[in-house]
This record gives structure tokens, sequence and C-alpha cells, in this order.
């Protein structure tokens, strides 16, 4: 079974007085789906170019199955990668550029024919395999590419967001299949993408970086449910979780917009970590946030009125974003069965205030992270 590790892995570009990445450590066992995830510029093409040996590693080592391959080349870390570009041979059918890489392998001319029709189904490619890339688009190609890499089974899939050129049902429609073939298929797989839904549904752990370091590493749910810091916090998940400074003393929390009772765990919490009578983020997530009667009367020492902005219509839920002045706006989700909110209406919010998060106003670290990661453990 393949197992790869990165020790203390540093980037500096020539010329460059700052690290693109900092201090990356992980251990990857054989079959997980690892997704790099963060905004642009993080350092998360820069390290999965560094695993795929297209750039070199300032300091650090990279170790595949014991053995550290940093001056390993290329060719020969048994490595399939698939570029935000496409990078296809223009002179080749589809069929030619999928089964590529088994024809430098030498396998037979009948296996590759069995291989490439059936990445080809599993891709929605069928119907275009004697065609050129020129007679394809964008979103075609971008599905050859991952037909050519995952054609066959090496010990490690790179993916450099390979969705980003597909439309939004076709993206959903891929990702699922990329997630079965790397079931069946059982070899590592490290996916970078700044896209949260993708990293959400596809991995086993996420990676999130900023600014060249890692920021957390855990499953989605982790990540989700106990961010490290606020900055995850805001990251993972649709609308960002809302992050309002205020003081906590005595039992409450109070900003320029609201006062609110805290639980009993939450008092607690804060109370031994030292920090009763001192300034506090809170976050809550838009699920936290809700409106109508029996909200009201479930958390009677949480409510408080409000503005709204704007709203986001969803189907089967609204996105509705309130003043909080003077800071920025925050948002609450509404479902089926609480009141329709108008824009620019009074509107009396309650906030669930069994599902807090709170983060050190200096630091932005999470107060609970250590507490909720313990609990997590048993």
């Amino acid at each position: 079974m393949s197992k790869i590790s990165l020790r203390n892995i540093n980037k500096k570009y020539p010329n460059s007085d700052t690290y693109s990445v900092s201090n990356f450590n992980i251990d990857i066992e054989e079959g997980e789906f690892i997704v790099l995830v963060g905004p642009s510029g993080c350092g998360k093409s820069t390290t999965l170019r560094m695993i795929a040996g297209l750039e070199d590693i300032t300091e650090g080592e990279f170790i595949i199955d014991g053995k550290v391959v940093n001056s390993v080349s290329s060719k020969d870390r048994d490595i399939a990668m698939v570029f935000q570009s496409y990078a296809l041979y223009p002179h080749m059918s589809v069929r030619d550029n999928i089964g590529y890489g088994l024809k430098l392998r030498n396998y037979p001319a009948s296996e590759i024919k069995d291989h490439v029709d059936n990445i080809s189904k599993d891709l929605f490619l069928t119907e275009y395999l004697e065609r050129k890339p020129k007679e394809l688009s964008g979103g075609q190609r971008q599905r050859v590419a991952l037909g050519r890499a995952m054609v066959r089974t090496p010990k490690l899939y790179l993916m450099d967001e390979p969705l980003s050129n597909l439309d939004a049902k076709l993206r959903t429609t891929t990702r699922t299949e990329i997630s079965r073939m790397h079931r069946d298929k059982g070899a590592i797989t490290i996916y970078v993408t700044h896209d949260q839904v993708e990293a959400m549904t596809m991995a086993d752990r996420i990676v999130l970086m900023s600014m060249g370091e890692v920021q957390q590493i855990g499953t989605p749910k982790e990540l989700f449910t106990n961010p490290k810091n606020s900055f995850v916090a805001t990251f993972m998940g649709m609308p960002s979780m809302n992050i309002i400074e205020g003081v906590y003393e005595g039992g409450q929390f109070t900003c320029h917009s609201f006062t609110i009772t805290l639980s009993e765990e939450d008092q607690r919490i804060l109370n031994n970590a030292g920090y009763n009578g001192k300034s506090v983020c809170l976050g809550a997530r838009s699920s936290a946030i809700r409106s109508g009667k029996k909200y009201e009367e479930a958390f009677p020492d949480c409510c408080f009125e409000t503005t709204a902005l704007n709203s986001e219509y969803l189907g089967d839920s609204v996105n509705v974003f309130f003043d909080a002045a003077p800071m920025n706006m925050f948002a609450g989700t509404l479902g089926t069965g609480e009141p329709d909110v108008e824009i620019d209406e009074k509107i009396t919010l309650v906030i669930d205030n069994t599902k807090l998060h709170f983060f050190d106003s200096d630091t932005q670290e999470s107060i609970k992270y250590p507490i909720k990661v313990a609990e997590f453990q048993k």
C-alpha cells in the first residue's frame, strides 16, 4: 500500500523575501482523497507542483513509501496529473490523447482500447473519441484531460482545478464521477480547488491554506463545525459565518447591535478561559439566525430587531442579509414556515445560542477549538 508524507515543506522563489509555502506537513494514507483549498495565491497549486516534481522543494522532504523523492524526476514518481490548462496533443484524436500514457507504457492495443472506452463512457466522451481537441468545447477538453490521467492507476493522482472549465450541471456530475473512480482505483488523490463546495463534497480530508500556511487539516465536518480560527470559519460555508466583535461579561455577549445571553456551556468555557469582561468575537452561521414566534419562545434572551438589506431566494430557504451597523452586514437563512422578509423591513431575529463559536479578538484563534477537538477524539 502506498503512503506519502510531506515533512516541513517550504518553498521560496529566487529574488523573493517571503516563502510561497511555509512549514507544510501531512501524512496521507493509501486511498485518501485530499483536497487543498484556499483563496487565490495561498500556495495550494505551488504545493501540488512540488509534489509532482515540477517545482523544486526549497526545504523539507517529500516521501513516497518511505523513500525521499525530492530529487526524483516527475516521470519516475508514478504520478498522473490533470492541469487546469488542458495540455492536450492537438494533432491526436480524443481516443489517442486518452490512451497515450498507456501506449508509452507498452500496453497491448486491445487493452488500451478497452481502458479508453471505459473511461470515455464514465466521462460522457464516447461520441467524441474520433474528434481532435480543436473540435471540442472547453468543458469537453477538460474531461479528455481527466480521462488521460484516470485511464491508468498510478500511486498518486494530482488534480489542479480540473472542473474549472465546466458548467454548473456538468461540474456536479463530473465531481461525482471523479469520486467514484477514485474509490474504484484506490490510489491517493490530491485535488486543488478554490471552490469550497468541491472540497466539502469530495474530500476525505481538507487542507485549508492561506498565504502559504496551512490553517487547518481535517474532515469536512471538522472544519465546518470546529474551525480552528476565524479564517477557517468564514471560508467554509455559504454564506460565510457571521463574525461580530463585542464584550462577554456576566454570561452575556454585547455588541453594537444586540445583547444576548449565552448558553451555560459557552459561559463555562469563556469563564474558564479568562474572557469574562473582555472583548471576544462571536461567530454565528446563518443557520443559527432565525425568525418566527417559535424561535422567540425558545430563545427569549437572544432576540433583537434589525433591518433587512437584501435577500437571496434558494427554493426551500432564503438567505437574508441584515443591517448590523456600524459593522458589516450579517446573514441569516430562513427556511419554510418562517415569515417572508421584505427589503428595508424591520424584523425580529433570534440567535440560537447553542450553535455559537467564539474567537480571540487579537489572535482570531478559536476559544472553543481545543475543547471540541478533545471531544472528537473521545
